[in-house]
């Protein structure tokens, strides 16, 4: 990348003088005092630095208010995450930057003076090893300090230092985006396998060097007959063991040193393959999520482990071997003609049984990953309905149903390890019959004197070389499958479309939504051959209204309150908020401006605050108390050892401390500002534990403010209600006061 000069800038540098700093006076003064407030906010929701670290978290936040003015501090503060161990070091900027979709490019020496504006805000290193900040306002180019918040003499913009320019990730200039890969006719993995392909010509060299090194034994063997043996001469002997240590020294070096690429690639791999993954199925909308399941999600990820164990199992050592077949076969005809023909033999032999092997593995995998599905699928549902199992009293039948899916799952994978035994035990006895034929035709040629006994020794060795590959692969051949099922699963999961097709961290919404609710001719069914959830709905919620939905199990009351959060897609009709077609926001910064309290609260391994910020980044630690404390959780949380810093077991929470996970649920809600609130149905033991005061205050308090949708069957919490949403599951739909629906029932 060249860097231009820009005139008005050098030429006020080569005088001496000083830019006229008046004309960018107002401007810079604004972008440093918002840089300060970003700074103070992040800090504020808890974004620890260190004290000698500060200086460069002043310049990150100048930085990137200037690159992106429209960003949301609560992207910045999300990304952040990473660097709460107090450390915010050059690398730690790095991948802030990266997260937040800008990439850098490294300037060893290059004058600010002489950059191209059109490269600027960018990161300068002052020769004391601190950072400035240089950027351009109204044609006046300037140095700020982090340090001190002031501003570099001019003289320090033609100093030679080290730049950092950053500049936008635009999806269609990666390698990965399907633009790119519909181009090039290659799947997303085999995209990403390419940026290994130095380190793969890498280890196949050291691969072939093996090989090499490896035919030195028979041609050894060869040497101690034909100068020790044969001879009687015992003083080449010592010269002999000398070059075999070494070459086991250095056959060992050279072992090493491809295990450390493997394991190399392996870990980078499994990091982006990883976070890939993940951020595409966080990415994915909700009806694609629900046609898949959440056990498939967990299942394409988990396949990955069959790529992990190619690059660092015998597989990869195997296939890296491959060569040696065809060289050791071609050695076998030098030494002895004939003697090759058994190795042939069996090498027609380990093919068949490869791509037998093959075929029927094929269906076994699909069958054992069916199964694994299923057992999946039954386990999250499990620990979701686990209490509803104890007070139903349906915990045998829950149980056989667990022995039948676990035998199933165990037979399935006990089928396709048995096609892996089986080959490998014909493999076994193929390389063991090969053997005994070389053996034979050897000794025939031995007495016909047409070879001698180091002759054939190295001919053994060269055929169990030549057939040893072959060998491994044959009783791999599930896992080969499981690599190929593997690759077909990411790349499908690759290929899906995302809820948000915009890529990077999310922008300040352009439209603050209000409270307004309008649902124009809902028409919702989840399946062809599913019955009708909304037929025709028409509603009209005013600003600040508080509607309570109501009717029997599976009558579509949580499918209700999904619509104006998008996590329910209709089939026909329209979802308003504030005057705006829901289909026309971005999902992500909808649900931002929507409060939710789910049916089921979700905890995660971590803090309590940690927890709570998911719902809002950038949330201060008095504004997660006073959440609490509306939400009635914050008497459990002063008893807590650590209070909001407290390290809480989702697991033991759940099986514990079940009305703490409901009212954390809350105060998740109460943290959004949005101008609608929306809570599910609640178990009727948790309401009778005083949940239900927590949910009534919440109401109440904004009630007339902002706009209220809540699930219940209760008398007394219909009555809270200005209008009633009665739904009777099959499509129909009541809406009027509380009296007005019970005198049409």
């Amino acid at each position: 990348m060249r860097a231009v000069a820009t005139v008005p800038a050098r030429a006020a540098v080569a005088a001496g003088d000083a830019p006229p700093a008046r004309a960018a006076e107002a401007p810079s003064q604004l972008a440093d005092a918002a840089a300060r407030l970003l700074q103070a906010r992040l800090k504020a929701a808890a974004w620890s630095v260190a004290p000698g670290d500060e200086p460069l978290a002043l310049c990150f936040c100048l930085l990137i208010g200037r690159l992106d003015p429209l960003i949301a501090p609560r992207s910045i503060a999300a990304v952040l995450r990473g660097a709460e161990t107090g450390r915010f070091d050059e690398m730690t900027l790095i991948n802030a930057m990266a997260r937040l979709g800008f990439r850098y490019l490294r300037l060893r020496a290059a004058r600010p003076v002489e950059l191209d504006p059109r490269l600027l805000p960018a990161l300068v290193r002052g020769p004391a090893g601190g950072w400035s900040v240089c950027h351009e306002d109204r044609g006046v180019r300037r140095l700020y300090d982090g340090t001190d918040g002031s501003y570099l003499p001019p003289a320090e913009l033609d100093r030679r230092s080290e730049v950092l320019i950053f500049s936008r990730i635009r999806d269609e200039d990666l390698d990965t985006s399907k633009a790119r890969r519909d181009s090039s006719r290659l799947s997303w993995f085999q995209v990403v396998l390419r940026r290994f392909l130095p380190h793969m010509r890498a280890m196949l060299a050291l691969g072939i060097g093996l090989n090499l090194l490896s035919l030195m034994v028979p041609a050894l063997i060869l040497i101690v007959h034909a100068e020790v043996i044969d001879s009687g001469d015992g003083r080449p002997l010592a010269y002999l063991t000398l070059g075999a240590a070494l070459l086991v020294g250095i056959e060992i070096f050279l072992r090493r040193l491809r295990s450390r690429f493997a394991i190399w690639m392996m870990a980078r791999l499994d990091y982006l393959v990883g976070v890939a993954s993940f951020d595409k199925l966080l990415g994915l909308s909700a009806g694609q999520l629900g046609v898949a399941g959440i056990s498939s999600q967990i299942a394409r990820i988990k396949t990955f482990e069959a790529v992990r164990d190619f690059l660092c199992g015998p597989l990869l050592v195997s296939a890296m071997e491959l060569p040696m077949t065809v060289l050791a076969v071609g050695l076998l005809i030098w030494l002895g003609g004939v003697i090759v023909l058994p190795a042939l033999a069996a090498i027609v032999v380990l093919l068949a049984v490869i791509f037998a092997a093959q075929r029927a593995a094929g269906v076994r995998i699909r069958e054992a990953a069916v199964e694994s599905s299923r057992m999946q699928q039954f386990t999250l549902d499990t620990f979701a309905k686990l209490d509803a199992i104890r007070l139903d009293g349906l915990a045998d039948k829950w149980l056989d149903r667990f022995r039948e899916l676990s035998g199933r799952e165990q037979m399935a994978a006990l089928r396709m390890s048995r096609i892996g035994a089986g080959a490998e035990i014909v493999a076994h006895l193929v390389l063991g019959l090969s053997t005994i034929a070389t053996l034979y035709v050897g000794a025939t040629h031995i007495w016909a004197g047409a070879m001698g006994p180091g002759a054939l020794i190295a001919s053994v060795m060269l055929q169990i070389r030549a057939l040893s590959p072959l060998h491994a692969v044959v009783g791999m051949v599930p896992r080969l499958e499981q690599l190929k099922n593997a690759v077909i699963q990411i790349d499908r999961l690759m290929e899906m479309e995302e809820e948000d097709p915009v890529s990077g961290p999310r922008t300040t919404a352009m439209v603050k939504l209000g409270g307004q609710i309008t649902l124009v001719n809902i028409a919702l069914r989840y399946g062809p051959k599913a019955p009708m959830i909304f037929s025709g709905l028409n509603l009209e919620i005013a600003q600040g209204e508080t509607i309570a939905i109501t009717g029997p199990n599976g009558s579509g009351k949580s499918s209700l309150l999904k619509l104006p959060l998008s996590l329910v897609v209709p089939q026909f009709g329209a979802v308003r908020i504030g005057g705006f077609d829901i289909r026309q926001l971005n999902p992500a910064e909808l649900r931002e401006q929507v409060a939710y309290y789910p049916q089921y609260v979700d905890l995660f391994s971590g803090t309590l605050a940690e927890n709570l910020r998911l719902a809002m980044p950038i949330a201060r630690n008095r504004d997660l108390e006073e959440a609490l404390e509306a939400a009635g959780a914050m008497p459990a949380v002063r008893a807590m050892p650590g209070g909001l810093e407290t390290h809480i077991d989702p697991v033991r929470i759940a099986a514990t401390m079940p009305l703490l996970r409901e009212r954390i649920g809350l105060a998740r809600a109460l943290l959004r500002d949005g101008q609608i609130l929306l809570i599910d149905e609640r178990p009727t033991m948790l309401l009778l534990s005083g949940l239900d005061a927590d949910i009534a205050r919440a109401i109440e308090e904004r009630a007339g403010r902002r706009t209220t949708l809540f699930v219940s069957y209760r008398t007394d919490f219909l009555r809270r209600a200005d209008r009633v949403i009665a739904l009777f599951g099959d499509g129909r739909a009541q809406v009027g006061t509380l009296d007005k629906i019970m005198r049409k029932m």
